[in-house]
């Protein structure tokens, strides 16, 4: 028998997580054209599944879809934690449900209570990812980009403002940052970035970012940024 043309896998990606914390559309229209103004080229096309679990009032799905996707977002589906009806009526209109890890385990995957009896997977141990070191000499001017894909970034030089620099591993910038770095592009969250001079438009590690006001607290400094869950941390470098 010939081999099927598709295959079906588990595996995981990261996705961006839109919490609403009011049903006013006009306040989320403001709010997301403030944020999207600050990094348009960052958030254009990026996935993203919406929070509904903070509105307690009846909401209309399609209208949250239409302005999410208003702003040139990737609208995935919804997801909190919310009453099996709710969970239920939303893929009825269409749309999916992504369970999260705070759902219970007779939750995930869409079971059940009475399928909560099955045995639970056990976590693997969390994967080391060693990645070599691209390395770029010289400044990174404003409109460039550099990726390293699967590997380190290393930058002997300054990032001007308005520049992008990528790594699925770490960013090391032995210089002033003032563009925009993410690190961790592809799912490393244990990946940091470190510079000599913080004065970045936007910092990301594994989908989790940070903008320029965000950074006050070591800016202009030589300073190290890392992930702990699914919030960022800054700490002076030397």
């Amino acid at each position: 028998m010939a081999d099927a043309s598709i295959e079906f896998k588990g595996t995981s990606f990261t996705l961006s997580v839109l919490h609403l914390k009011t049903y006013n559309l006009a306040d989320i229209h403001a709010d997301l054209a403030k944020k999207v103004a600050q990094a348009p080229d960052f958030f254009y096309l990026v996935a993203v599944v919406v929070n509904i679990e903070q509105i307690s009032c009846l909401v209309d799905y399609h209208e949250i879809k239409t302005l999410v996707e208003e702003f040139n977002f990737t609208f995935v589906g919804f997801t909190g934690s919310i009453t099996k009806e709710q969970r239920l009526y939303i893929r009825e209109l269409g749309f999916s449900f992504v369970n999260t890890a705070r759902v219970n385990a007779a939750e995930k995957s869409g079971l059940d209570e009475e399928s909560s009896s099955k045995p639970e997977r056990k976590e693997s141990l969390p994967l080391v990812n060693l990645y070599t070191d691209k390395v770029h000499r010289g400044q990174i001017r404003s409109g460039q980009q550099v990726y390293a894909k699967g590997q380190n970034l290393v930058v002997i030089g300054s990032v001007s403002a308005g520049a992008e620099i990528i790594a699925d591993g770490n960013i090391h910038v032995y210089g002033s940052l003032r563009g925009r770095a993410i690190a961790g592009a592809t799912g490393h969250i244990q990946a940091q970035i470190y510079c000599q001079n913080l004065e970045a438009e936007l910092v990301s590690i594994n989908g989790n970012y940070w903008l320029s006001e965000s950074m006050e607290q070591h800016w202009g400094l030589p300073a190290y940024i890392q992930l702990t869950g699914t919030e960022l941390s800054s700490s002076k470098l030397i």
